[in-house]
């Protein structure tokens, strides 16, 4: 007799979890980014109609996987900041390769949607400003 598994009802942490499993896939920092020694990633929340989450800092380095989406903060949200552009745009500019070092940030807004809101809006108004220091892999 086959057992049926149990799917969780919870979308907010089925996407997660399967965020973890993409990281998991997701090739290391150094065969993507060959140069880049370590890239700290910077995420500061803001929403104005709830709690402000505390921020987050990342530093990866070469082994880590390349893998620049976030979960949205809010327990209740379906959705992620994607930073995957950010981080390619930084790191394939000219800038990157004349000085080894870039410096980049910006403002990002959660398209979520909140799951348990009472109003008719659902939509996640959480916010991201990033900021993301590269620094290039060090030659001994």
């Amino acid at each position: 007799m086959k057992v049926a598994l149990r799917k969780s009802s919870n979308l907010p942490l089925q996407r997660r979890e399967l965020m973890l499993v993409q990281r998991t896939r997701t090739p290391a920092l150094r065969v993507v980014y060959p140069d880049v020694g370590h890239l700290r990633i910077e995420l500061v929340f803001s929403d104005p109609s709830a709690n402000t989450p505390s921020p987050q800092f990342h530093t990866l380095f070469p082994a880590a996987p390349a893998f620049f989406r976030f979960a949205c903060p809010c327990a209740d949200c379906d959705g992620d900041f994607d930073l995957t552009v950010a981080v390619k745009t930084a790191l394939e500019s000219p800038n990157w390769r004349k000085q080894g070092a870039v410096s980049t940030s910006d403002v990002l807004p959660c398209r979520g949607t909140r799951l348990h809101q009472k109003s008719e809006d659902k939509s996640c108004s959480m916010q991201l400003r990033f900021k993301l220091l590269a620094a290039p892999r060090s030659v001994a």
